[in-house]
């Protein structure tokens, strides 16, 4: 009887706004080859919309004071590469690994108030990044060298990470 008074309600929770935010730094030239820049936005967001299939907020007719409401950005990836700058008879390598950042807000629907925002950053490891740059593929060049199902995959285990966060919040 005293358990189901602790009980709390579990709230509901919609889906609000998927978004990619543009690449602007110097970095996006990683992208040559691995992404047409038309199909980046759509390529993310399609992968988003597969992870949060969620009912969408704006079709709520009655809230209810619990429910709640989730905002995921994409707020940063990379492709990743390795480049060397030579400066005279010295060559400097520059590494940079695959990375995806995903963040998300989560509200309440009827006063907008943020209840908790979360975030979570996914990287390769330094040894698989190693060896798919030194393998045939990143020493030829003949085709990209980290490509969509790396950023998917990359993706997906940052929208995991997120997901087990809210889970423990709620």
């Amino acid at each position: 009887m005293f358990n189901n008074l602790l009980k709390k309600e579990k709230p509901r929770v919609f889906l609000g706004t998927l978004s990619v935010v543009p690449r602007t730094d110097f970095k996006k030239i990683d992208e040559w080859g691995v992404f047409h820049k038309e199909d980046i936005d759509s390529e993310f967001r399609q992968t988003l919309e597969e992870i949060f299939s969620l009912p969408l907020a704006a079709e709520v007719e009655k809230p209810l004071k619990t429910d709640l409401v989730l905002d995921v950005i994409i707020s940063q990836f990379q492709s990743g590469d390795a480049w060397g700058i030579d400066v005279g008879i010295i060559e400097f390598p520059i590494f940079w690994r695959p990375k995806v950042e995903v963040k998300s807000r989560l509200y309440s629907l009827k006063s907008k108030k943020t209840k908790k925002v979360f975030s979570a950053t996914e990287k390769i490891k330094w040894s698989k990044f190693f060896n798919r740059i030194l393998s045939w593929r990143g020493l030829l060049r003949f085709r990209p060298v980290f490509d969509k199902s790396d950023m998917n995959y990359l993706l997906y285990k940052a929208c995991h990470r997120l997901l087990l966060e809210m889970k423990k919040s709620l």
